[in-house]
């Protein structure tokens, strides 16, 4: 239905006006019978000579009426905001139609001399407020409504458009804000000459590789996200060693699951650079992740020292993954931050999707965007 409305395909859009004036036909027919109803012949008899009547009434009158004003007068003229113009053109070809139209009846129903000023006045009456005008202006307020949906899709589409965009943004700052963090473990292992340098130097590369490959994607698999953050915390581990108390649980099914990349790892280098780097002693960090059928559970608690402020606001990563949220599951998500003396705490709720799963009508529309993009 959505495609016999708003297609622009030849053969489409002659079906679409074939069943609109199908439809004045049936209407056009039933109003004729209901006034004009012979008693002395039978129902069919009525129908059919209306039959005989309105199809070329309709062509003399409604057609040949409404294609010329709105696809060359209406686009020429009025939209052109040349009113007076349009006026005097739609005044004087309204007089050629109707004379057209009132010659036909006058010559089908072969009217009286006597009853001709009647037949002339009902004939104006009929043709502004039955006939081409009003065909007219259903046809036009069709045509607006269905110009009113394309541009509203239209905006939508620029909508999902600008957010992927800003997501694309915010992606990008995540990838060198990250490794900045992370070259400096690995530098200062290097200055000691340690051979664990190099295993950390194999783990970032995967976590790199992941970044920049899969990651170019809406989605990608949760269990390709949850590695990533295992190989991240590994190598966090091998700097702090038995200094940290690190605590980790994943329960729930992972599997043939999907998830926005890269949301939850800035919360881990937060807990890190805010928490651990700054404790000497008793450093602690507790990760709880849990995978519904339909929702990530996620909760990250760690130790931070009394005098390091932390207002929820965040740095770059935080505000960065608040804002993406925001764009890719707007209400759908569920985020709070607290701070306490010596404990922040992060709690996320976001929707998980099956893998080939199209749930979302974000995600139509951004195909459409693409679709879109690819034709300009």
């Amino acid at each position: 239905m959505h495609n016999l409305i708003f297609s622009n395909k030849l053969s489409t859009r002659f079906t679409r006006h074939l069943l609109f004036w199908l439809t004045i036909i049936f209407f056009y027919t039933a109003q004729f019978c209901f006034e004009h109803f012979d008693f002395e012949t039978g129902f069919f008899d009525n129908v059919l000579f209306a039959l005989k009547y309105i199809p070329a009434k309709l062509f003399l009158s409604d057609i040949i009426f409404c294609y010329p004003v709105i696809y060359f007068l209406v686009p020429t003229l009025f939209l052109k905001k040349r009113y007076f113009l349009f006026s005097l053109t739609l005044i004087a070809f309204s007089v050629i139609v109707l004379v057209i139209s009132d010659f036909y009846k006058y010559w089908y129903f072969q009217v009286p001399p006597n009853v001709l000023f009647h037949f002339i006045w009902g004939s104006i009456i009929e043709f502004v407020f039955a006939g081409p005008f009003a065909a007219c202006g259903i046809f036009i307020i069709i045509k607006m409504l269905k110009s009113w949906y394309l541009k509203e899709e239209e905006k939508q589409i620029l909508i999902t458009a600008n957010a992927n965009a800003e997501i694309q943004l915010l992606k990008a700052q995540i990838h060198p804000h990250f490794l900045f963090n992370t070259l400096n473990n690995i530098y200062s292992f290097t200055l000691d000459k340690s051979p664990v340098a190099g295993d950390m130097v194999l783990q970032l590369s995967d976590m790199m590789r992941y970044m920049i490959n899969d990651c170019d994607t809406p989605f990608v698999p949760l269990s390709k996200e949850l590695k990533m953050m295992s190989d991240y915390i590994a190598l966090e581990k091998v700097r702090y060693g038995n200094r940290l108390d690190l605590q980790i649980a994943i329960t729930g099914e992972t599997a043939n699951k999907q998830i926005t990349p890269l949301l939850m790892i800035p919360f881990l280098e937060n807990c890190f650079k805010h928490g651990t780097s700054k404790m000497l002693r008793d450093a602690w960090i507790k990760v709880f992740i849990q995978a519904d059928e339909n929702v990530l559970h996620f909760t990250l608690a760690n130790s931070k020292p009394a005098d390091e402020f932390v207002n929820g606001k965040g740095g770059i990563g935080l505000n960065n993954v608040k804002k993406r949220l925001g764009l890719i599951y707007g209400a759908d998500h569920l985020l709070t931050i607290e701070s306490s003396i010596n404990t922040f705490t992060v709690n996320m709720q976001i929707p998980l999707r099956a893998k080939g799963q199209y749930s979302a009508r974000k995600e139509i529309i951004f195909e459409e965007y693409n679709k879109f993009e690819n034709e300009s």
